[in-house]
């Protein structure tokens, strides 16, 4: 018969999202299990890997309004444990198409409205910032976001779920959850033949897998991608590097590419396209990729970054999980109040972790949640 371990919360997936949310419920004084199937800070997810982008500026309200309170929890967790995890270079906006500068402008009014501050449109300075190294024959709009920058995703995954442990909460790595249970008293969680944890509420933020692991009480309008990401190589050694004054960089458009500088590997620019190829999670290294991703991002590099190679060096894997209108399920489970849903948060979701875990415990523990949250209610893809 299996061992029963008994829980206030359990959170099922340690990515950053499920290991902010973790030690947000953990430090409401309860008893925390945080799960995870593969081994702890693996690579088969959406958290791994060395940086990701955070910014303040975005067209749509319903993420430029967290990012405040993201981006202070971030620096209050930083001052907490003395780890330095995210770097301020800045990040520029930047349009050439009639649907990227309505973007751009819907960006700054919101950065008006939520972070004044970090706003800069002085044409000077973000032309002397691209002079020499970024080249755009059709600019048509630009944007300086002095907020945006990188976070040192790995080490950000470990320092939080580092502050969860400290506090008393409990991490299993290689746990797959098989099936939830729902009674009147809470959720049994199996794990295996041996091992059943019994919490009164359960959050399940396992990335690409929520879908999957959800499909007996909810289809979820939730899609898992595989995304390639590439480095190429600087000319010019420091041309591109944080500590000259690259900053992170966004063209928005029908298609949006990301450049973060030389920071991670020497040398090495990092260039993404947001998105990537519809995959099973459990199949990611067998999908076959789309070889007009990868011509775009070249071609790209070439046109636009005239002191990188137009090879990549060194090119990595990751997953995406999107909705079809790109913004996050934060919610319950339809009848089932103590499954607590958040997914959908590739592209966006590691930089606003700090916020969304609030929000996710604060369903959890059945209390109102600090900010509204009507734009990511499942609810929505009922209309």
């Amino acid at each position: 018969m299996s061992k029963v371990f008994e829980f206030d919360h359990a959170v099922v997936g340690a990515g950053i999202v499920g290991s902010w949310t973790a030690l947000q419920l953990v430090r409401l004084g309860k008893k925390v299990i945080l799960l995870e199937q593969f081994p702890d800070l693996h690579t088969r997810g959406s958290s791994h890997g060395h940086s990701r982008i955070i910014r303040s500026s975005y067209d749509d309200a319903c993420f430029a309004r967290l990012m405040p309170d993201a981006l202070h929890m971030w620096s209050e967790a930083e001052v907490e444990t003395g780890v330095h995890m995210m770097k301020t270079t800045g990040l520029l906006c930047l349009a050439n198409s009639d649907f990227g500068v309505d973007l751009v402008e819907k960006s700054v009014e919101n950065m008006k409205k939520y972070c004044p501050v970090g706003l800069d449109t002085d044409v000077d300075r973000i032309s002397g910032i691209m002079e020499g190294v970024v080249k755009y024959d059709n600019l048509r709009a630009a944007m300086l976001d002095t907020t945006g920058g990188v976070l040192f995703a790995h080490k950000c995954v470990k320092t939080i779920q580092t502050l969860f442990k400290e506090r008393g909460g409990e991490l299993w790595d290689m746990s797959p959850v098989s099936c939830l249970d729902p009674d009147d008293e809470g959720v049994y969680v199996h794990l295996d033949a041996d091992r059943v944890v019994h919490a009164q509420s359960v959050v399940v933020c396992a990335g690409a897998w929520t879908k999957k692991l959800l499909q007996p009480f909810v289809t979820l309008p939730a899609q898992a991608q595989v995304v390639r990401v590439y480095y190429f190589k600087e000319k010019k050694l420091g041309a591109y590097s944080a500590e000259n004054g690259f900053p992170t960089l966004l063209e928005v458009g029908k298609t949006d590419i990301y450049a973060l500088p030389s920071l991670e590997y020497p040398g090495l620019v990092k260039v993404c396209l947001h998105g990537g190829v519809p995959c099973d999670p459990d199949a990611r290294d067998q999908t076959p990729q789309k070889p007009e991703f990868d011509a775009l991002i070249r071609s790209y590099v070439a046109e636009h970054f005239p002191l990188l190679e137009t090879e990549p060096a060194i090119v990595e894997t990751c997953m995406y999980t999107t909705t079809p209108d790109e913004k996050f399920i934060v919610d319950f489970v339809p009848q089932h109040k103590n499954i607590v849903i958040g997914t959908g948060f590739s592209g966006t979701g590691f930089k606003t972790a700090p916020v969304i875990g609030r929000l996710l415990s604060q369903l959890a523990t059945g209390s109102e949640p600090f900010l509204d949250i009507s734009a990511f209610r499942l609810s929505r893809f009922e209309k």
